[in-house]
């Protein structure tokens, strides 16, 4: 008895051939060699070694008809059938292969007259595979590569010889006192130089460009810091310029490269630098090894420059863009800041800029690119912080005002400050509190015309400092937040009627600029502003690293930042940090203890649903919570209403927390930075603080802000035990407290399932 597809083959072949053999002439009857192959069999297999010579017989004929005879027409297009861009695998043993355990019935080629013609079981293409040679057209894909360098141009151009371009320099040769390397190095017009790392670069000869800013010839440096997570800036040597600065004063180099530096355009001095911002991919592992190169470039040769700290990149990778200048960004600026321009005409007519336009279009890159041009022409410049989530020189959930002295070159979490003058919103978001956020800004904008713009400099010689850059006037430069929809769209139009900018710089298409223009108009005494439309940055530099992330590095790089604690020498000179340390995770740092009662004046808490906090439970909400640093002016505070009341399980009310109450007014009032509250007790009134603070600043802060802004989860673990999964700070992780390890209990401590095979109704 026949099996069922064997019964079906054979019913379809004598459907498919009603006429006698004779009428070979009939266009619908099949070649011999087709009509042999289809003839109905009694079992799928049969043995093949009787007669090895019909096998290979057969195999010929099939491979004659397989070439002529077209698929079926309802056949799928597979990936194994299409010719272009093939690859061809042929066999040298298959006629060795195929003697034994081979069908005649299993290599029948499809029909094109017949539909319902069965498809092939998939032993019978097994077996159709060994005969015939494999051709796939699936393309090959090659390993982990950088880009193709026919279509992207190399990141250095800069090719480092020893003792002809590039010279170490011993230390007593610049006589800088000070033990990390020293390179010099020796370029030529259009040289491009791309290094990742930290390093410190001065010019001495020449005319260099570093991240689209044009260097002065200087002996200072000025540190630079090149992660994977953000564009590496480059370094361009310029075509040399007839009016080029005033030369600094000579350095002392050794005679070999004086004599190699006079066939060269530019002479640079590279040097380590070495703050201990490497240790901060220890803690946030999201960002672990971002300033040393790639596995990649690793294994690909490369030149030593001789640096600890900075390494020399050649090519694109996935993960490593270079920072790129846009046409529209260069033209925009060169028109709107001044140049050569009367002391009293830039009196006159003001030097206010403001950046705007949506999320994800480089706007924060661009600020600070204008922040280093301007500080080419001004020798300060005030930089206003009104995006509170990504902030440049402050931790987020803080509008700030700082008074920049120094290039900047590096993302936010690599300049962290102590501003001039910051008020806390307590959130990432103005939603929650708008009218706090335009009052503090307001109140900013405020202190800039009272006590900065026209800023004296009678206390310093310039004539000393051999700076001839504008020292009577500083600028501002506000950065404007990307929620430009709805409420955000409002908050923004009024922060621009408050700052009355002279220059706008807009990432928005020319069709809103009416609209911006009929929501601000300017005062009687001003003119109208002018406005610059920007191209956005390219969406390749928003890829690897979203928002969320750099603000949790910006966050914990706050906090193990190292600032200066003497006095700046001038009231208007920022502290930037200058190292960060590293060695110990903040849940094993030694904190301040302080005595709520005393070292504090009043307690707030600001944000959604703050209001419903009970005095009983304000210790709870106060523990491991991040708050503001708050000072005030005399009289701005009301007393304590009343005084703490005593039970007899203890004191119910230990903090001057007073239910609902408002935050400080911005007008009086200061946030100097950002603290957490580590530890708090519950039966006492003692708490433990943790904050970067300069301790000269914390005598003044006696209120503290509690927001919604909370500490990332990286800053709650303890990375020396990370890796082995052990204890946190001592501790069982089990007995931690705030962190869950593990599956997570009730509705929705599962994994969310996503379905992504649900078309919507445009795509169908």
């Amino acid at each position: 008895m026949l099996s069922a597809v064997a019964a079906r083959k054979a019913r379809l072949a004598q459907a498919s051939d009603p006429s006698p053999p004779a009428a070979s002439s009939a266009p619908a009857s099949p070649p011999p060699s087709a009509a042999r192959k289809i003839a109905p069999s009694s079992s799928k297999r049969k043995p093949s070694a009787s007669n090895p010579t019909a096998n290979k017989k057969h195999k010929q004929d099939r491979k004659k008809t397989a070439q002529t005879q077209p698929a079926r027409y309802f056949a799928r297009l597979d990936a194994f059938d299409a010719p272009q861009e093939a690859i061809v695998v042929d066999d040298e043993d298959e006629d060795e292969d195929d003697g034994e355990g081979s069908d005649p019935q299993a290599r029948r080629p499809p029909r094109a007259s017949s539909p319902t013609a069965p498809i092939a079981h998939s032993e019978d293409s097994d077996d159709d595979d060994l005969d015939e040679p494999v051709v796939f057209d699936v393309p090959v894909s090659p390993p982990v590569d950088p880009l193709p360098s026919e279509t992207v141009a190399p990141l250095s151009s800069f090719i480092p010889v020893r003792n002809q371009n590039v010279f170490s320099l011993s230390l007593p040769e610049l006589a800088t006192g000070r033990s990390p390397r020293q390179i010099v190095l020796l370029l030529n017009a259009q040289d491009t130089l791309a290094l990742l790392g930290t390093y410190s670069i001065a010019l001495l000869h020449g005319s260099v460009a570093l991240a689209g800013v044009p260097l002065h010839i200087s002996p200072t440096p000025h540190r630079v810091f090149a992660p994977r997570s953000s564009p590496i800036p480059l370094i361009e040597c310029l075509p040399s310029r007839s009016s080029s600065p005033k030369p600094a004063k000579p350095i002392a180099l050794p005679k070999n490269v004086t004599e190699a530096a006079k066939g060269y355009d530019a002479v640079v001095v590279l040097q380590d630098l070495d703050t201990g911002i490497q240790g901060l991919g220890r803690i946030c592992r999201t960002f672990d090894g971002c300033f040393a190169p790639s596995r990649w470039h690793r294994s690909q040769p490369c030149c030593d420059l001789g640096l600890d700290t900075a390494y020399l990149v050649t090519r694109h990778t996935s993960d490593l863009n270079p920072l790129v200048v846009p046409r529209s960004w260069d033209a925009a600026l060169s028109a709107a800041l001044p140049t050569e321009t009367d002391e009293s005409e830039l009196a006159a007519r003001g030097c206010t800029y403001l950046v705007r336009g949506p999320k994800n279009t480089g706007k924060s890159t661009f600020a600070r690119l204008a922040l280093n041009r301007l500080l080419r022409r001004f020798r300060r410049v005030a930089y206003l912080e009104c995006d509170l989530g990504q902030s440049e020189f402050t931790p987020g959930a803080m509008v700030a005002l700082n008074v920049v002295e120094q290039l900047v070159f590096g993302p936010p979490f690599t300049h962290p400050s102590v501003p001039y003058a910051a008020h806390f919103v307590g959130a990432t978001s103005p939603r929650g509190s708008p009218s706090h956020y335009l009052d503090s800004i307001q109140a900013l904008i405020q202190l800039y015309h009272m006590d900065v713009r026209n800023a004296s400099s009678a206390d310093e010689d310039v004539s000393e400092l051999d700076d001839d850059r504008c020292a009577f006037l500083i600028p501002l430069l506000v950065n404007t937040m990307g929620w430009t929809k709805g409420l955000g769209a409002d908050l923004a139009h009024k922060v621009e009627e408050m700052v009355e900018p002279t220059e706008i710089f807009s990432f928005d298409t020319p069709v809103s600029e009416d609209e911006w223009r009929s929501s601000s108009h300017p005062g009687p005494h001003l003119q109208e502003p002018r406005i610059h439309v920007l191209e956005p940055a390219p969406s390749s530099l928003f890829v690897h690293y979203s928002a969320a992330d750099h603000r949790n590095l910006s966050m914990l790089s706050y906090f193990h930042a190292v600032f200066p604690h003497d006095t700046p020498p001038s009231a208007y000179s920022g502290s930037l940090a200058t190292r960060w340390d590293t060695s110990l995770p903040l849940c094993a740092q030694p904190p301040y203890e302080v005595d709520v009662r005393t070292a504090f004046d009043k307690l707030v808490l600001v944000g959604a649903g703050m209001e419903d906090v009970v005095p009983s439970e304000v210790s709870r909400a106060l523990n491991c919570a991040l708050v503001g640093l708050v000072s005030c002016d005399l009289g701005t505070l009301d007393p304590h209403p009343d005084p703490p009341m005593q039970t007899d399980d203890g004191p119910s009310e230990l903090l001057p927390y007073e239910q609902g109450a408002a935050p400080p007014p911005p007008h009086t009032s200061r946030c100097v930075g950002l603290a957490l509250v580590r530890a708090i007790s519950h039966t006492s009134a003692y708490a433990q603080l943790l904050t970067p603070v300069p301790p000269r600043l914390l005598a003044s802060a006696r209120v503290l802000v509690m927001g919604e802004v909370q500490l990332p989860v990286w800053g709650m673990l303890d990375y020396r035990a990370l890796d082995d999964g052990g204890d946190v700070a001592g501790h069982e992780r089990a007995k931690v407290p705030y962190l869950r390890w593990g599956k997570g209990e009730g509705a929705g401590g599962e994994r969310r399932r996503v379905r992504r095979n649900l078309m919507r109704r445009g795509q169908m």
